[in-house]
């Protein structure tokens, strides 16, 4: 269900309901507002906030004390999107774990003493509600040192898949 949004808007929000938890983890979260006034998108507001908050939450859960998370978006140069980057400074990712990373039942080794909840899903929905949107996700990272999880969303609504595409694992 797409409604047209404010990017930058809709996504304070989002932080904003991410602030309990990261007082909780001990984490500071950023917000880097773009210069542009407005950021317009066509996004399902539900859906793109369960993707959202899944890359935030990680992003706080993986942190260490006093840690960081900083959000923020950009339009592409040249390209019909926007680009939104959560960058943490928490344990990072593994080399070996990025391939598997958006993986299905997927958790890094390195996760396990932070937190044995999870189910390694919440990266795999997050790409799938990203790609609905048609968006694409990737990741940065270095070992112990913390993570970046950037995805963009078109700025042009026939980018936007149809409900009949369906994507490969």
């Amino acid at each position: 269900q797409f409604v047209e949004a404010d990017l930058a808007v809709f996504l304070e929000e989002v932080l904003r309901e991410a602030q309990p938890i990261a007082r909780e983890y001990q984490v500071k979260i950023y917000f880097e507002r773009p210069k542009e006034p407005s950021l317009r998108v066509l996004i399902d507001p539900q859906k793109l906030s369960t993707a959202i908050s899944n890359l935030i939450d990680n992003a706080i859960k993986y942190n260490v004390p006093n840690g960081e998370v900083v959000l923020t978006v950009e339009r592409v140069p040249d390209q019909p999107y926007f680009k939104v980057s959560i960058r943490d400074t928490g344990v990072g990712i593994p080399p070996e774990a990025k391939d598997k990373l958006f993986s299905k039942f997927f958790r890094g080794e390195n996760v396990f003493k932070f937190s044995t909840q999870g189910t390694g899903l919440g990266l795999y929905i997050a790409k799938n509600i990203i790609r609905r949107h048609g968006g694409r996700i990737w990741a940065e990272s270095e070992l112990n040192r913390g993570s970046t999880f950037f995805f963009t969303l078109p700025t042009d609504q026939s980018l936007i898949p149809s409900k009949d595409i369906v994507y490969e694992e």
